[in-house]
């Protein structure tokens, strides 16, 4: 589903319209304007509960072209992946992955500190590739409607039903509640499949439109 597609459909919530044109009038534009901050809080509410984009980064030691340690302490190199990676949420299941030029295997010979930071001895040398849970990239005014959202289409869905509720509360209270409270149930379902992962997630619904 692309950005575009996704207003549309949270347009069709709103006003009960036809077509897969995203309109742009006096009723819809000041929607449509808001649409950014609903879509990123809603993609920050699936992350606690357990839907997120994965990803992988590579840290590298006695290369030409070595990762920068956030620091290094004793005979270890910290890697801080908030850091390194804009969009890192947690680290998924332990997942690393070592090649030192000719072994590639998954390895556990690492440590972590305070759930974003991984250490590496000093004196190995190679390429680590390290899985983590990743954040949705923001929306913004200026996002090309073609931008692929990158869940899955159940979760899209979601999303769209999370945006109308948000958009039309001050003008239709009651369809709002129905659009929100079905959200909630399907995120709870989520969150109970959704603890899977090495690093805890927390939980909680909040919005920060003042829900």
């Amino acid at each position: 589903m692309t950005w575009e597609q996704l207003q549309i459909i949270v347009l069709q919530k709103m006003f009960e319209i036809q077509g897969d044109t995203l309109v742009m009038d006096d009723s819809t534009t000041p929607y449509v304007k808001m649409m950014p901050a609903a879509a990123n809080e809603a993609f920050s509410i699936l992350a606690t509960a357990g839907k997120f984009i994965k990803r992988k980064v590579s840290l590298v030691q006695g290369s030409m072209e070595p990762t920068t340690p956030t620091f290094s302490a004793g005979g270890y190199n910290g890697y801080d992946l908030k850091e390194i990676c804009s969009d890192f949420y947690s680290l998924y299941r332990g997942d690393v992955w070592f090649d030192d030029g000719e072994n590639y295997y998954q390895t556990k010979d690492y440590r972590i500190e305070d759930d974003s930071i991984i250490l590496l001895e000093k004196t190995t040398e190679g390429t680590w590739k390290v899985r983590y849970n990743a954040y949705h990239p923001r929306m913004t005014r200026d996002t090309p409607k073609e931008t692929e959202i990158q869940l899955d289409p159940e979760a899209c869905d979601m999303v769209a039903l999370y945006m109308a509720g948000q958009l039309c509360k001050e003008d239709e209270i009651q369809r709002a509640q129905i659009y929100m409270n079905e959200f909630s149930v399907w995120l709870e379902e989520l969150k109970k499949t959704g603890r899977r992962a090495t690093t805890p997630t927390g939980g909680g619904f909040y919005s920060v439109t003042g829900w």
